[in-house]
């Protein structure tokens, strides 16, 4: 929407209102790591993971080949999925 300024010489000239970007929290991911699974769904790390291991949710590790550590991400459809799941069998 134009906007109207008025400059010094007293005319007025019209304007666009600036771009503005929007906040990643405004993106909804397509993965999390626990901690982001806790503060999106209230699912602590411990319950994501044996979700996980019943195949209730999905999930993958990130890591280096040969290397015992890496990062877990969980997949965020899928916990959706299963809260639906959820609220569908309590009805």
């Amino acid at each position: 929407m134009p906007k109207c300024i008025n400059n010094v010489e007293g005319s007025t000239t019209k304007t666009t209102a600036p771009v503005t970007t929007s906040s990643a929290r405004d993106v909804d991911p397509e993965f999390l790591d626990a901690a982001g699974i806790q503060l999106r769904f209230g699912i602590k790390r411990s319950l994501a993971y044996t979700l996980l291991a019943d195949r209730s949710i999905k999930g993958v590790s990130l890591r280096r080949k040969g290397s015992l550590k890496g990062k877990r991400l969980f997949d965020v459809a899928s916990v959706r999925a299963f809260l639906q799941r959820q609220m569908e069998s309590a009805q």
